[in-house]
């Protein structure tokens, strides 16, 4: 059992937590507070592109990149601010299972983006079987802020063309590659055979539990109810210098979060919202 605290081999500062049991481990950058492995009994679940950007100021394409306080384009930069900023190591905990916690608070630079002072704490937890974070956001301002939130997480599957999730049937989205329009799963079991950008409301409230291929059961908290499943295809992975054409197939973005509406959150109260993954075979 262990953490440790080293240099990534993109050179950005890190932690690796290792389980007491050995069978499973988490590698989290303190840049963006962003997991980029997880490892289950020698299995690799997170997909990170080899063509993927480690620069100051840029997006990590693959892994868990944390969407805050927008989702998708806006005012903000794409996705807000928290995944390319660099974040400190808070308390770390060895116990039956082990974690750790990061913090990002207000600075010059997010001041000039988003005039509103926070705290967020982001508590990573790794289980035998499991990989659960939580995001507490904490509002220090004297006046109230909205924000959205989202686990923006990248799993590794075999091929995208025999993928599938269940979980969502009769679950509402609006289907982002079809002009935005609202409509309502009909499926059973979701697959893929093109672009897919969608966003289900309350689709992590639902009843039955969204598991992908048989494998992976993905679960958020009742402060995160929207699931957004996303895949770009060719054309698009292709257009997109850190993916590449070859990638599209190995991936699949399955995200919990809070987007289709804002949280507004009062001064000085705090919001949590979390997710867990859990391998079941």
């Amino acid at each position: 059992m262990s953490i440790n605290e080293f240099e990534n081999k993109t050179g950005f500062s890190a932690l690796r937590l290792n389980h007491p049991n050995g069978t499973s481990s988490v590698e989290v950058l303190l840049y963006g507070a962003h997991v980029v492995s997880w490892a289950v009994d020698g299995q690799s679940l997170l997909f990170v592109s080899d063509k993927a950007i480690f620069e100051q100021g840029k997006a990590i394409r693959g892994g868990i990149p944390l969407v805050w306080p927008q989702f998708g384009p806006g005012q903000l930069p794409q996705h807000g601010f928290a995944r390319v900023k660099t974040w400190t190591l808070g308390e770390k905990t060895i116990a039956d299972d082990v974690s750790v916690q990061l913090h990002l608070s207000e600075d010059e630079s997010t001041l000039k983006l988003w005039p509103h002072k926070f705290n967020l704490t982001l508590t990573i937890r790794l289980t035998s079987q499991s990989l659960h974070q939580e995001l507490a956001v904490k509002n220090t301002d004297d006046h109230t802020f909205d924000f959205t939130a989202l686990f923006h997480t990248y799993f590794t599957v075999d091929d995208i063309k025999t993928t599938k999730i269940s979980g969502l049937h009769n679950v509402t989205y609006l289907d982002k590659v079809d002009g935005g329009q609202t409509k309502t799963e009909t499926n059973r079991v979701i697959e893929f055979t093109g672009e897919t950008d969608r966003v289900y409301k309350d689709g992590g409230k639902d009843s039955n539990p969204l598991v992908i291929n048989d494998r992976l059961q993905v679960t958020g908290s009742s402060t995160m109810p929207d699931i957004v499943v996303w895949n770009p295809w060719q054309t698009k992975a292709k257009a997109a210098a850190d993916i590449g054409e070859e990638n599209f197939p190995k991936f699949v973005c399955v995200e919990v979060g809070h987007v289709n509406t804002a949280v507004s959150l009062s001064s000085g109260q705090t919001w949590q919202g979390a997710h867990e993954m859990k391998l079941l075979k």
